[in-house]
């Protein structure tokens, strides 16, 4: 009898304890929904503050300048006055298939040839840590720093004694300087990710270095240039300052500069600005689109040294 009783209290004892922890445990649980549904309503929410430019260009584009120009414009647009005018205006009177045609070129051309010499930059860089290379490394980095502004001077100096102004070709060369430097690196944090064991197997199996990197390496970078090209693409097609700068011919206009026409001494066609710049947007949208699971592996693959 005496031995019952502490086994009694001891059994007992959990069961309180247990009872105990359900409202605990349910009280966790809550907290853990109120702070999963806090951080959805903070990622909806900046979705929202960066998605509404876009948002307000094409209602902008698809009503008339009286309702968009007035002191409070809809949030939503009425449906009655909803139009694709401004759309149609714009093709009939600008020559936009023009301008996303030589945008198309330059970013085309920019982007293959500094993608070539981003993957050879940035192998080197990864491969090989001499001083020479480290000091290469910086003084990529310090290029970036500089801005638009401050390199088109000597842009046009050169490109004026290379009679080169009003090219296509001036154009691509100034959109590779710029977009040379980042997609360097870039490239560099990614071929860090492969080990050196490939090119020493590819080596015991006969290849030279470079044989090396195009069958071998390059194949499994292929993330990593992915993500390049949309980045240089990106920067190719929204350039204005060299584009403005190095080109006068209207023949040679690119979106950017062909979208400042828009822009008037006194007035500013709001709504064809913005339905020429809604058809500007296609393009790089369908690219990313198609990129965009090379782009995410990409970034996330190079970001992480394994």
């Amino acid at each position: 009898m005496r031995r019952e009783g502490p086994s009694r209290a001891s059994n007992s004892a959990p069961a309180g304890g247990g009872e105990a922890a359900k409202p605990r445990a349910r009280g966790e649980h809550a907290s853990q929904r109120v702070k999963r549904w806090l951080w959805f309503a903070l990622a909806a929410a900046t979705v929202a503050i960066v998605l509404f430019p876009i948002y307000w260009m094409i209602v902008t584009s698809l009503l008339p300048s009286s309702i968009v120009l007035s002191r409070n414009p809809p949030l939503l647009p009425p449906l009655e006055h909803v139009s694709l005018d401004a759309f149609a205006g714009v093709f009939r009177r600008r020559p936009v298939l023009t301008w996303i045609l030589n945008s198309a070129l330059v970013a085309i051309g920019s982007t293959l040839v500094s993608l070539v010499i981003a993957a050879l930059a940035g192998y080197s860089l990864s491969r090989w840590q001499t001083r020479a290379q480290k000091v290469a490394g910086a003084a990529l980095l310090l290029t970036k720093m500089l801005p638009g502004s401050l390199i088109v001077v000597p842009f046009f100096v050169m490109f004026t004694t290379a009679h080169l102004i009003d090219t296509r070709a001036a154009l691509v060369a100034a959109n590779v300087a710029v977009g040379v430097p980042f997609a360097t690196w870039m490239m560099k944090g990614f071929f860090d990710t492969l080990p050196r064991e490939l090119e020493q197997a590819a080596a015991i199996d006969g290849c030279t270095p470079l044989q090396a990197l195009w069958y071998v390496i390059l194949p499994l970078a292929r993330p990593g240039l992915a993500a390049c090209a949309i980045y240089l693409a990106i920067v190719a097609w929204s350039e204005f300052v060299f584009a403005r700068t190095l080109v006068t011919r209207a023949e040679l206009w690119t979106v950017t500069v062909g979208l400042q026409s828009f822009v008037g001494e006194y007035l500013v066609d709001w709504p064809a600005l913005m339905a020429a710049g809604v058809v500007s947007l296609a393009p790089m949208l369908v690219l990313f689109l198609l990129l965009e699971p090379f782009l995410v592996s990409g970034l996330t693959s190079g970001a992480v040294k394994q």
